[in-house]
């Protein structure tokens, strides 16, 4: 089904009223909310009264934005978080079904299910410290340098629409920025599939999937909050939950029937235990410092590191994936001779997903049904295992590739022992077992780990939940808390119910179904037919399969570089 032109979309969501705390009534312009009442504690009286909507841009801003502090603000569903996780949870809470196919035209299918749906009843707030979804995703994949996604464009954060990256590029004029992937397109070029499915299996550019959120964060309502969640509480009295935040306009509390957490997977940085003792010595560098502070890895600039004075320093490069394999090139561009070394040897795939059994439909149920009857104890290990470590685009690979061949200035080792490395310095040169180098490049990502996040620990000590390595212990609906009540969580953090592909654009799209299921009463007057509620378990891709398999299936694709407790070596 054609996804809607967001510049020819109805702007009726522009005239809309609301009643605020202040007792008025605050009009979204453009999806901005403002009001013209003295006593609104929101905006202290803004006249509005000559103020006519502006035409949506192509891109248009969100949706339903408020930046002002509110006292005990008040809403159907929280979303804790910004990422693609939380879009596809928030995507995922107005779509409802997968009814849409059944209907001739997008106006029809918003009338009677979608996003216009008078049957809809619930609210959605988002909580987040950015200005707007994507915030941080977006700077990460600047500072990487990363032009297209790893990811097959079916997904992305609508959730219950596996075409839409697809229909908004064909829309928009812009499939050229859909990359075709060779051997998919060979596979299916005689098993009579429709034009439009190849380019399913092709790479988003980064600008093509930046623009495709965007334009679904304007479509969908909601209400957003500039702010950290520090505190998640129940009131007793009312079975409604509390959350407390802070803000740069000072603290409050939002009131909730629901609370989805959709922070991103958060831990310490991954230093190598010999390394460890000379992570302040001014010779050992993080890449994460780069990127925590927006920074390319591009412009890594070695002559300022402590011991790299001269433009011919000798730096060793730890790591696996897109970050070593940028810091290395960074490094010679500048004129450093650099050694390149990892744990396994440099690979590369088409997707960055996990082990190609989890690809293909005819094993992904039995790789699930292996999963979910693995005690949780036992499903991390199962998870590591199947991530398999970083991997490096081709186009960098042949980079690499080419240096080391034809050039004295890059050297690419293999080293299965880097956690066993003697490392010390003596007159200012960093000894890694028999070799000196000037200075050390980790490229080794970092941990995720919910427990070591503040609000993950306070919500788990606050209604005593459990949890197996630092994990939430999750219910098959994502809840955390006892007899299922609405307490959920996504992302990386539901791990061992969601299983490997957890953190990427896949698992955004199944978490967020399986939330968006469960709020179903909440979020409409209605309840589902049971056709509608089976949409969570049905094949998602069975417009793909060419086959006679039935099998259910779910592909885990690339929404991040990072690995699970993985150092990227």
């Amino acid at each position: 089904m054609p996804t809607a032109d967001p510049t020819t979309a109805d702007d009726s969501r522009a005239r809309a009223t609301m009643t605020v705390p202040g007792g008025g009534q605050s009009k979204l312009i453009n999806g901005v909310a403002v009001c013209d009442d003295d006593g609104c504690i929101v905006c202290g009286g803004i006249d509005v009264g000559d103020v006519s909507p502006p035409a949506l841009p192509s891109v248009p801003s969100p949706a339903t934005v408020m930046r002002h502090q509110l006292d005990d603000i008040e809403t159907s569903v929280l979303i804790v978080g910004g990422g693609p996780h939380a879009l596809a949870v928030l995507s995922a809470l107005h779509e409802r079904s997968l009814a849409f196919p059944q209907f001739t035209n997008q106006n029809v299918f918003n009338m009677r299910v979608g996003f216009d749906s008078l049957q809809k009843v619930g609210t959605v707030c988002v909580m987040d410290p950015g200005q707007n979804f994507l915030e941080e995703w977006h700077k990460r994949f600047e500072a990487l340098g990363i032009a297209h996604l790893r990811s097959p464009a079916f997904a992305h954060p609508k959730a219950y629409e596996p075409q839409a990256l697809v229909n908004f590029a064909e829309s928009h004029g812009r499939t050229n920025e859909l990359l075709n992937v060779p051997f998919v397109t060979q596979r299916h070029s005689t098993e009579g599939i429709t034009a439009q499915e190849p380019l399913l299996y092709g790479l988003p550019t980064t600008a093509l999937f930046r623009d495709f959120c965007s334009s679904l964060e304007a479509e969908l309502p909601h209400q957003w909050l500039s702010a950290r969640a520090v505190q998640v509480l129940k009131d007793e009295s009312t079975g409604k939950f509390r959350a407390r935040y802070t803000s740069g306009d000072g603290d409050g509390w939002v009131i909730a029937d629901a609370v989805v957490l959709a922070t991103g997977p958060a831990g310490e940085r991954n230093v190598p235990e010999p390394f460890r003792p000379f992570a302040d010595s001014g010779y050992v560098t993080h890449t994460a410092e780069f990127l925590s502070n927006g920074k390319a890895i591009a412009s890594m600039s070695p002559r300022s590191w402590h011991g790299s004075g001269s433009g011919d320093a000798r730096l060793l490069v730890i790591g696996g994936g897109l970050t070593a394999a940028q810091a290395a090139l960074a490094a010679v561009a500048a004129g450093s001779r650099v050694v390149l070394r990892s744990r396994r040897p440099l690979t590369t795939r088409a997707y960055d997903l996990v082990s190609e059994d989890w690809l293909n439909q005819r094993h992904a149920t039995r790789l699930r049904s292996e999963f979910f009857t693995t005690p949780v104890e036992g499903r991390l290990k199962m998870v590591r295992e199947a991530v398999q470590g970083g991997s490096v685009p081709e186009s960098y690979m042949k980079e690499l590739r080419r240096l080391a061949s034809t050039s004295d200035r890059l050297e690419l080792q293999t080293c299965e022992g880097i956690h066993r490395s003697v490392v010390f310095i003596r007159e200012g040169k960093v000894h890694v077992d028999d070799e000196v180098f000037d200075h050390i490049i980790l490229a080794t990502g970092s941990s995720s780990v919910p427990g070591l996040t503040p609000l993950y620990k306070q919500v788990e000590v606050e209604f005593g939940l459990r949890t197996v390595d630092n994990y939430p212990l999750l219910d098959d609906g994502l809840s955390w808390m006892p007899n299922g009540e609405d307490l959920f969580v996504v992302g990386a953090n539901a791990v061992l119910e969601l299983g490997p592909g957890a953190l990427n654009l896949m698992g955004a799209m199944r978490g967020g179904r399986i939330v968006a299921e469960g709020l179903r009463d909440l979020m409409w007057s209605t309840t589902h037919s049971k056709a509608a509620s089976a949409a969570v378990t049905a094949n998602q891709f069975s417009l793909l399969d060419c086959s006679d398999d039935s099998d259910d299936s779910d592909v885990d694709s690339d929404g991040s570089e990072d690995d699970i407790d993985d150092d990227g070596a």
